[in-house]
C-alpha cells in the first residue's frame, strides 16, 4: 500500500505540473525541475499516462539538437488526458488519504 501511495503522489505532482501549461509540449528534464522527483520516478509515471492514453508524446525533430545532443521526448496532455487529470486531482483533494485511485485509460468509464 504504501509504495501506491508514492507512486500516487508522484502522479499527482506531475500530472500537476503538466496542468500548469497544458498546451505546452515538457520534456523529462523540465519535469523533473518542476516537481523536484527523480527520473527514476518521473519516467515509470509518464509510460503509465502515455499507455493510458492520457499523453500524446513524440520526438524532437533532428534538426533541433544541432549542438550533437540527443533528441528529446516531449509529453503533452491529450484533450481526454487533460479532463482526467483535472478529474483525478480533483478526486485525490477531496479524499481523506489524498490518493489519487485507478487511472482510467482515456474513453473508459466507470
Amino acid at each position: 500500500m504504501a509504495a501506491n501511495l508514492v507512486e500516487s503522489r508522484h502522479t499527482q505532482v506531475i500530472l500537476g505540473s503538466l496542468i500548469a501549461d497544458p498546451r505546452r509540449r515538457h520534456h523529462s528534464a523540465e519535469i523533473r525541475s518542476a516537481t523536484g522527483l527523480g527520473i527514476g520516478a518521473i519516467y515509470p509515471v509518464l509510460a503509465r499516462l502515455e499507455a493510458l492514453q492520457w499523453l500524446d508524446s513524440g520526438w524532437e525533430s533532428p534538426s533541433g539538437r544541432e549542438q550533437g545532443w540527443p533528441r528529446r521526448r516531449f509529453y503533452q496532455l491529450s484533450t481526454d488526458g487533460l479532463a482526467l487529470a483535472r478529474g483525478a486531482l480533483a478526486s485525490a483533494r477531496a479524499a481523506p488519504d489524498g490518493a489519487v485511485g485507478r487511472l482510467r485509460q482515456a474513453g473508459e468509464t466507470g
